[in-house]
C-alpha cells in the first residue's frame, strides 16, 4: 500500500511540475499597455519616438529597417484616438510555437468631411519569452488568414 501511495504521489508531483513548466511567465506590462504606448509614441512624431515605438515590435520573423519603419508610420495622424475594445491572451501556443495576445483596437481618425472616420482592427502581440515582454506583430505573421478573409 505504501508503494502504491508513493507512486501516486510521485505521479501527481510530476504532473504539477510538468504543468507549471509549460506555462510561460507573463510580463508585468500587459498587451493593452504595449499597444497604447506604441500608438502614443507614433503620435509624437520624429525619429526618437519612432525608434522607441520600433522597439515594441517583434523581430521574430524579420527586422524592419529604421528608414522603412519611419516611412510606414510617418503618415500616422497624431489626432487619431485609440480605444481598446477587447483583449485576450491565448492559453496555448499557436502552430508556430508562439504565445499570442490579441488586442482589438478602435481607431477614430479626423476627417475633412466633418465627423471622424472610425474603424476596428485586431493587433496581435507575440510573447518574447527571452525578454519577458509583449511585442507587436507589426508584419502580421501571426494573423489567421482564413479568419481575416471571413471578417473582411
Amino acid at each position: 500500500m505504501n508503494r502504491f501511495l508513493s507512486l501516486v504521489l510521485m505521479g501527481l508531483i510530476s504532473l504539477l511540475i510538468g504543468c507549471s513548466g509549460s506555462r510561460a511567465e507573463l510580463p508585468k506590462e500587459n498587451p493593452e499597455e504595449v499597444v497604447k504606448r506604441f500608438y502614443f509614441l507614433l503620435s509624437q512624431k520624429g525619429k526618437a519616438p519612432a525608434a522607441e515605438a520600433r522597439k515594441l515590435i517583434s523581430t521574430k520573423y524579420g527586422n524592419i529597417e529604421d528608414d522603412t519603419f519611419m516611412r510606414w508610420t510617418e503618415q500616422f495622424d497624431p489626432e487619431t484616438k485609440i480605444k481598446i475594445i477587447d483583449s485576450s491572451i491565448s492559453n496555448k501556443r499557436d502552430a508556430k510555437g508562439n504565445i499570442l495576445a490579441k488586442v482589438t483596437v478602435e481607431y477614430s481618425v479626423p476627417s475633412i468631411f466633418g465627423s471622424p472616420f472610425t474603424s476596428k482592427s485586431q493587433t496581435n502581440l507575440i510573447l518574447d519569452e527571452e525578454e519577458k515582454r509583449w511585442k507587436i506583430d507589426f508584419t502580421a505573421e501571426t494573423k489567421d488568414e482564413d479568419g481575416f478573409r471571413k471578417e473582411g
